[in-house]
């Protein structure tokens, strides 16, 4: 199926708004990996490949608004819709050979383990996952979705990919 021009622009929107803050906290925060649950696609795959298509995007510098510039970034990124559940993980090779002890595709096995989503397309740096929801099974794709989040924010952070919390933050007095 096609998508329509408006479907097309909101999605490379919403990637690039996302990509340029997931940019700008891996500058801050030093992450380079993130699970990110979209909306636009709304479990379809085609449009979820604009979401990253946007997010990718180089940034225009000169524009009034800052967009994409998350091409160095890995991500995983989840969509559900009413029927279904759409997922593509994006690592670029630099960041897989960089990053010891992490693996793509143990990261999209284990997102397909929750969630009951099948790899459908697979090259070294994107894979492309589907799942179809099925409600007397109890089987909603929201649910799926949530469950491939938490499955996926918890083997990156098991790789010790995101920075664990740190509990002494300290506090300043506030004086009276």
């Amino acid at each position: 199926m096609a998508v329509d021009d408006k479907t097309k622009k909101a999605a490379i929107k919403e990637g690039g708004k996302k990509g340029v803050d997931m940019s700008g906290m891996s500058d801050l925060g030093g992450v380079k990996f993130f699970n990110l649950a979209v909306e636009t696609p709304n479990g379809d795959l085609e449009v979820l490949q604009y979401v990253l298509e946007g997010m990718n995007a180089e940034v225009d510098e000169s524009a009034e608004e800052r967009k994409g510039g998350s091409g160095h970034i890995g991500k995983m990124l989840l969509s559900a819709g009413d029927k279904q559940i759409a997922f593509i993980c994006h690592v670029p090779k630099a960041l897989q050979e960089a990053t010891s002890g992490f693996s793509i595709k143990e990261w999209v096995a284990e997102v397909c383990k929750a969630s009951g989503a099948e790899v459908v397309e697979e090259s070294e740096e994107v894979v492309k996952m589907v799942g179809q929801g099925n409600p007397e099974k109890e089987q909603f794709p929201l649910k799926m979705r949530d469950a491939a989040q938490a499955a996926g924010f918890a083997y990156i952070k098991s790789k010790g990919l995101i920075p664990e919390e740190d509990s002494d933050d300290y506090i300043p007095e506030v004086p009276e």
